[in-house]
């Protein structure tokens, strides 16, 4: 192969699109259905009004150990962030405000600062880098366990003219890269 290409499209392909994604509510335990009734009919139109996204960054400590006058680094345990924000436009009739606070609520409500037990109160979030055909999956991530921390609508201000906004902190137990979702159309 040549040091420069004459055709990278042909050569290289696309590059991925930072804008190209797609948000999964993938499931929804039954408390969250009693706290949130349209939470089924919600999970398919989410990405309607998401903004940003977070695509899991992979990470490895790195243990140093010198001998004999050497380095060497080997793998430790898994030092993956477990937690992002999430952000989105704040719809006219609130379902993503209504969605997120009762998700919210499970890990800790207004009332009686109380928590649903485990699983209960968690749900799995798909993330889907979408090719440049704006139809199929590159590459899915799955974030296992999710859990909703802060709902943050932001400052409101009579003075500006923009959309609200909302950011949604969440956190997980682990994630997942679903291969099998590759290829696939959305």
């Amino acid at each position: 192969m040549p040091l420069s290409c004459k055709n990278v499209h042909a050569t290289v392909g696309d590059y991925q699109r930072q804008y190209l994604y797609k948000l999964f509510i993938e499931d929804v335990p039954e408390p969250i259905r009693q706290a949130y009734p349209e939470a089924l009919t919600f999970q398919m139109d989410v990405d309607l009004y998401n903004q940003k996204a977070i695509f899991p960054k992979r990470e490895t400590n790195k243990i140093n150990i010198k001998w004999c006058g050497e380095n060497f680094n080997i793998p430790g345990t898994d030092n993956s962030p477990h937690d992002g924000d999430i952000g989105f436009l704040e719809d006219e009739p609130m379902r993503v405000y209504d969605f997120f606070n009762a998700l919210k609520d499970l890990t800790g409500n207004e009332e009686n600062q109380a928590g649903v037990y485990g699983i209960y109160s968690k749900f799995n979030l798909g993330i889907a880098q979408i090719s440049v055909d704006k139809e199929t999956i590159r590459n899915y991530r799955r974030l296992i366990g999710v859990r909703v921390y802060s709902v943050d609508v932001g400052d409101i201000d009579k003075t500006a003219d923009n959309v609200n906004q909302m950011t949604i902190n969440i956190s997980w137990d682990r994630a997942k890269t679903v291969k099998e979702m590759r290829g696939k159309k959305i």
